[in-house]
This record gives structure tokens, C-alpha cells and sequence, in this order.
């Protein structure tokens, strides 16, 4: 079965928080995510899997 990707938007939601704060946690490496490059401005791009293992990480 494939992975989906889900964006910035997408996790932050799932989150409940905004999107600059994901943003935060993919840089600082406690979301892990990877950076697809769109012409001149990179976007981030999160699995489903690893959201969830972000989500029993931090929900304990």
C-alpha cells in the first residue's frame, strides 16, 4: 500500500496547531518529514506514518 504524503496544512490540522508551529518541529527534527523542491521555494512533505509515531510519542 502506497504512504501518503500530507502537507504542512494537513499535519497542522491533524495537530490542532498552526502551521508555522509544524514548521518548527520539521526543522528542529521532532516531526520528521522530508523537503520536496518546487521550483524556488522547497515545501514539506509528512507520512502519515510518521505523524502517528509523532503523535504516540508525545501523547504518553
Amino acid at each position: 500500500m502506497p504512504t501518503r504524503l500530507l502537507t504542512v496544512k494537513e499535519a497542522a490540522a491533524a495537530l490542532a496547531e498552526h502551521p508555522d508551529t509544524t514548521r518548527a518541529r520539521l526543522r528542529r527534527g521532532e516531526l520528521r518529514g522530508v523537503r520536496k523542491s518546487n521550483g524556488p521555494r522547497a515545501r514539506w512533505h509528512i507520512t502519515e506514518k510518521a505523524l502517528a509515531a509523532f503523535i504516540e510519542r508525545n501523547t504518553r
